[in-house]
């Protein structure tokens, strides 16, 4: 019969959760490789300058700074809380990219 084991779990635990921050790095980043593309396209159709980019460099270096502090809350034992924070935040640089994007070449 197995014992109970709190250290283990909580090790296990956070493992998942850095496993599902890394799946979650990638899809952002995916969509922002995406949208540099997509920038590129619309500034060399429209003339547009280097200031087209901020959006996308804002989610970019933003991005990490989010992951770090979902981290840390998910590390002071706030775990839904910090998974819900980190798929909102997704959600809102994609969504933002996105509308961005469809204002930029005027969909």
């Amino acid at each position: 019969m197995r014992r109970y084991d709190d250290k283990k779990n909580k090790n296990g635990v956070e493992i998942i959760f850095f496993i599902f921050q890394i799946v979650m790095f990638f899809i952002v980043y995916g969509f922002v490789y995406t949208s540099f593309v997509a920038v590129k396209l619309a500034a060399q159709k429209f003339g547009l300058g280097w200031t087209a980019y901020i959006p996308v460099i804002l989610v970019l270096a933003l991005y990490p700074v989010m992951l770090y502090r979902v981290r840390k809350m998910f590390q002071e034992e706030k775990r839904m809380r910090a998974a819900a924070w980190m798929m909102g935040w997704s959600s809102a640089g994609i969504v933002g990219l996105y509308f961005y994007l469809s204002q930029l070449i005027g969909v």
